[in-house]
């Protein structure tokens, strides 16, 4: 018996600390602050489906567990009950539905939001994975599997990443699915000489035969001798929702070097769609919309969603891509102001434009506003605001990072 002490011991200290955890987590969730969504003006019913995800913040209490919270017209909850995700934080709302709709499927799966696909048919996933030795990462493979919701069928396979010799990480931005051909838009760090560039690729595989059709390199991103730094990102449309194009933002930045500091002294962008069917590429121009001063935000199907904010005034402009058209700019009041760099969250359900501040603390309550985009009309105008301000005295700061329209 003596020689097993040291284990009940061991024993013994795990279960007394998860009791003194969960009775901690406990006490503690009752103290964070109940949130709301405060109507000022039109029908709160334009935000029954709209979720907010975030985490809370007071810097004067060092206590951070259940500090994630949702955010609807119910009011809040602190959602990160267990341990685990305490651990490693909530998945993403389009996730977890993922998970309670195709539990089987999302076994064992990545809960990133980027290497997901669906439609009405279908629900595919696409990761890439590698083994590493002493040498650094080898053997790259793309982990394939469609799910066919009409009879519950998945289609699981791994294809090997062409050229993986040169490479040093991969990582799956985008999926898409067009006439049973599977699009994996990435990002590759790749080994060249003694550096490492930054590219961006695409794979097209065959469902039915299993094999890789192509790959091309869309972009790349590189430093000059003339101290110009040019780089690529893939803008986000609607979480794992179908499009032909991909739009890509290419910067340009040429930087001075001081002598304590790096100065930049010029500043492009420019906009580029690549048609997956057709695999053609073409600049987008947008007529009279200078891009140093508006914000690419959002893309939703084929428009294409400019921001500025002039004061407190969020200016949103939509451009049509495939009629070359810029609607009229809508103009969005904001009740606070917002930091400089800050941007609304934005998001286009059924004709309808919501608009979230990304952040409230102590001193400024955070706008919702929901905008007709036929006619301009402002459906709804609300905050986000603690349901009761006598009971949190001290600073605090609510960070969004989704909003979701179920």
């Amino acid at each position: 018996m003596r020689k097993y002490w040291k284990s009940i011991a061991i024993a013994a200290s795990i279960v007394l600390s998860i009791g003194t955890f969960y009775a901690t987590s406990a006490k503690s969730a009752e103290h964070y602050p109940e949130f709301v969504i405060q109507p000022l003006s039109g029908d709160i019913q334009e935000v029954k489906h709209l979720v907010l995800e975030g985490m809370y913040i007071n810097p004067s209490s060092m206590n951070y567990i259940n500090s994630n919270l949702k955010i609807t017209v119910q009011g809040s909850s602190y959602n990160s009950r267990s341990i685990l995700d305490q651990l490693i934080g909530n998945y993403p709302t389009v996730i977890k539905k993922f998970q309670e709709d195709y539990h089987t499927f999302m076994r064992g799966k990545d809960p990133v939001v980027s290497l997901y696909f669906e439609d009405s048919e279908f629900l595919a996933y696409a990761n890439a994975d590698y083994t590493i030795d002493t040498m650094g990462p080898e053997d790259f493979e793309f982990e394939i599997a469609v799910l066919n919701k009409d009879d519950g069928t998945v289609n699981s396979f791994a294809v090997e990443v062409p050229d993986g010799g040169g490479l040093d990480h991969i990582f799956v931005e985008d999926v898409q699915l067009v006439e049973n051909k599977l699009y994996l838009i990435t990002q590759n760090m790749v080994r060249k000489n003694d550096s490492f560039n930054e590219e961006k690729h695409i794979y097209e595989i065959d469902l039915d035969t299993q094999n890789l059709i192509s790959h091309e390199t869309l972009a790349e991103s590189a430093q000059s001798k003339e101290n110009i730094h040019t780089y690529t990102r893939l803008v986000e449309n609607s979480p794992t929702a179908a499009n032909e194009q991909i739009i890509l933002l290419k910067t340009e930045e040429t930087v001075t070097e001081e002598i304590e500091s790096i100065r930049m002294t010029d500043f492009k962008q420019e906009i580029v769609f690549y048609d997956l069917a057709t695999k053609e590429t073409e600049t987008v121009n947008v007529p009279g919309l200078s891009l140093e001063e508006n914000q690419l935000s959002l893309v939703e199907g084929s428009t294409l969603y400019f921001t500025r904010v002039e004061e407190q005034e969020l200016i949103v402009t939509p451009y049509r891509l495939g009629e070359n058209q810029v609607d009229r700019e809508l103009r969005i009041q904001l009740q606070s102001a917002m930091e400089k760099g800050l941007v609304p969250f934005l998001s286009v359900k059924e004709g309808k434009l919501y608009v979230v501040s990304p952040q409230i603390n102590s001193k400024s309550n955070g706008d919702i506003t929901v905008v007709d985009m036929q006619t301009g009309e402002t459906l709804f105008k609300g905050q986000i605001a603690l349901k009761t301000p006598s009971e949190e005295k001290g600073d605090f700061e609510l960070h969004l990072h989704e909003i979701h329209v179920k």
